[in-house]
């Protein structure tokens, strides 16, 4: 009997003892995941949206918590190169050793020999009849839209045999040869020089200022120098310098406004629109893609990283909204002035694109905004300046296809038979090509100089906004220059390798981390996405070079 009682309890306590289990360990994770949804949600709340899910519209009006993370990169859409770092150095050492043989008794005739029965002209020509509905043929026809007027730019026409082709290769070199050995001993022109009498004449006391010192430094090869300290006195007053007029831009499709500051000195000022992180979306094409601030900024390093000195000086500016640009207006930009519903100052200008109270500036939060600062040039008539239709402007259509893009040999059937491409010019066009592959830039409808300094003069790289799109993305078109003409300059090779040895990620980082008050200019997939696309320049130089070795690539004509 004892041991059926003794049983019988110790059943009913073990069954309390486990159902006691059951209901802790139930209780414990109930609890368990109330609290680990709660956290979720509160990382949620800290972390930025990934950018393919910042709809366009609403990434306009997005503080700039975004810009301070990153965001886990996309590689769905990413090319990788194919060339290794081994590669790369052989190929620096057979483009050094094959500079070093080229010298200055080295006769261009003999090494690209024309036969004495090709003329240029006759093939010019020849060709002309084919080439009249050019799309180049109106260079002012530049809308910016899926609908602009463009007369038919994918007709079939005759291309330049295989024969000329060669022949016409051989006359560019020796007309490029030519042009260095005529421009050789070229003085630099500086743009202080340009105006000087103009100002002496009406505005003597502009040659006094900190203004005139800096056209000092500006010359026919470059629009600054990085080491001079007129370079840091312009920085600084771009950065701090009281604005005493704000106007809006008249050229452009989108919101610009140009402050005039003390000392003489104009700018221009592009407003923050997105967030760092916003990528620019797969459906929308090039020419309604938004201008970014941000763009700008990180141009101007990669362009003094890599030694051209092309793009205007420009840095970040935080401004006062209210006191820096509305009471300082004109007439026409005050009137745009509203408060949002946020209480917010805004205001949305006048221009094609985006200038509407759903798209304004404004403003986050309150009066605070910031934006890229760059200092305007001479405009005419003081300075005359050369608007050049590129060669390999894209139809700005979202129906046509330029002829470059349908036409493999377009370099020798267009670019090759216009004299005024045998020169400096060609060269220059093939380093734009490479800038703004590195910066994924794809709306380069025309190259700008100031034409006042003559012939041996320099682009000047203008309007990078629309750089920076989209890191998760390597468009190959924009080499299409490069790919087509295969001709590139030694000294820029140089500066490519010697970037690339460095890590241009590395400099570039550093460069924009140094130089700006403004943080995070760009995320890491942008910067990731420049070594990539540097490696991929390589390549095709690469692919060049096979087709044509070294010396029938590459070309030393004067230009550091």
């Amino acid at each position: 009997m004892r041991q059926i009682r003794f049983r019988l309890r110790t059943s009913i306590v073990f069954i309390l003892a486990a159902l006691t289990i059951f209901i802790l360990t139930s209780l414990y994770t109930v609890l368990w995941s109330t609290n680990e949804l709660e956290r979720e949600e509160e990382e949620h709340r800290d972390v930025p949206i990934p950018p393919g899910v910042i709809p366009f519209w609403s990434a306009i009006n997005h503080q700039n918590i975004y810009d301070l993370h990153a965001t886990p990169v996309n590689t769905i859409f990413i090319r990788s190169s194919n060339i290794t770092q081994r590669r790369i150095e052989e190929l620096f050492q057979l483009i050094r050793n094959a500079r070093a043989d080229e010298t200055q008794s080295l006769d261009k005739e003999k090494l690209f020999p024309i036969d004495p029965s090709w003329n240029f002209e006759k093939l010019v020509e020849q060709q002309q009849p084919h080439t009249k509905d050019d799309t180049n043929k109106n260079p002012e026809a530049h809308g910016d839209t899926a609908d602009s007027a463009h007369p038919d730019i994918t007709t079939t026409e005759k291309s330049v045999t295989e024969q000329d082709k060669v022949q016409l290769r051989n006359y560019v070199h020796q007309a490029i040869a030519k042009w260095k050995k005529e421009h050789q001993n070229d003085k630099i022109i500086p743009l202080a020089s340009l105006v000087h009498d103009e100002l002496l004449r009406d505005d003597p006391t502009k040659l006094n200022t900190t203004w005139y010192e800096f056209m000092k430094t500006v010359n026919n090869l470059r629009v600054y120098d990085p080491s001079s300290p007129e370079f840091h006195r312009l920085l600084n007053h771009l950065q701090n310098g009281e604005v005493i007029e704000a106007s809006e831009m008249s050229q452009g499709t989108q919101i610009k406004v140009i402050f005039d500051l003390p000392d003489g000195f104009e700018a221009l000022f592009k407003p923050y629109r997105v967030p760092r992180n916003y990528q620019t979306l797969p459906d929308h094409f090039y020419f309604s893609d938004i201008e970014r601030h941000h763009a700008e900024i990180a141009a101007f390093h990669l362009d003094k990283i890599l030694g051209f000195y092309r793009v205007p000086p420009l840095i970040g500016r935080l401004v006062h909204i209210t006191r820096d640009i509305h009471e300082r207006a004109t007439e026409d930009l005050a009137k745009t002035f509203f408060v949002s519903p946020a209480n917010n100052t805004c205001f949305r200008g006048h221009c094609s694109y985006y200038c509407d109270t759903s798209h304004a500036v404004c403003g986050k939060p309150g009066d605070r905004l910031e934006g890229s600062i760059q200092i305007l040039l001479p405009r005419p008539p003081e300075v005359e300046w050369n608007k050049i239709t590129h060669p390999y402007r894209r139809s700005y259509s979202a129906i046509r296809k330029a002829k470059w893009e349908t036409n493999e040999n377009y370099c020798y059937d267009h670019v090759f038979l216009d004299d005024e491409y045998h020169n400096r010019l060609l060269l220059d066009m093939m380093d734009l090509s490479a800038f703004d592959f590195l910066i994924g830039n794809m709306d380069r409808h025309h190259m700008m100089r100031i034409g006042s300094f003559g012939a041996n003069t320099a682009l000047i790289h203008l309007d990078n906004g629309r750089s920076f799109g989209r890191y998760n993305y390597d468009d190959l078109t924009i080499l299409t220059p490069i790919r087509q003409c295969c001709l590139f300059r030694y000294s820029t090779f140089a500066r490519l390798y010697r970037v690339y040895r460095q890590g241009l990620s590395t400099l570039l980082s550093r460069s924009l981390e140094n130089g700006e008050q403004l943080k995070k200019i760009l995320v890491d997939e942008h910067l990731r996405a420049v070594d990539r696309r540097l490696e991929i320049l390589f390549e095709h130089l690469e692919t060049c070079i096979k087709t044509y070795t070294v010396k029938g690539v590459m070309i030393d004509d004067g230009i550091d």
